[in-house]
């Protein structure tokens, strides 16, 4: 599911890309937005794959059981 999900973000974030590089007669602003909505993207994927990468660890690795008592 989460692979999933990267790979879509992903695949729009080539879109952006590709097509601010061939669009014709765009401002400075219009490519600053679609820079920053690249970045955006970007920046989702990796909290994405962060938070896949914790929750495996954990997963793997749990803590040890609390000493109750004496």
């Amino acid at each position: 599911m989460i692979l999933a999900v990267i790979i879509a973000v992903a695949v729009v974030a080539l879109a952006f890309a590709w097509r601010n590089r061939h669009r014709a007669g765009s401002t400075r602003i219009e490519a600053f937005r679609t820079r920053m909505k690249i970045i955006f993207l970007g920046l989702v994927v990796c909290s994405l794959c962060s938070k896949a990468v914790v929750h495996t660890y954990r997963h793997l690795n749990p803590p040890p059981p609390p000493i109750i008592g004496p």
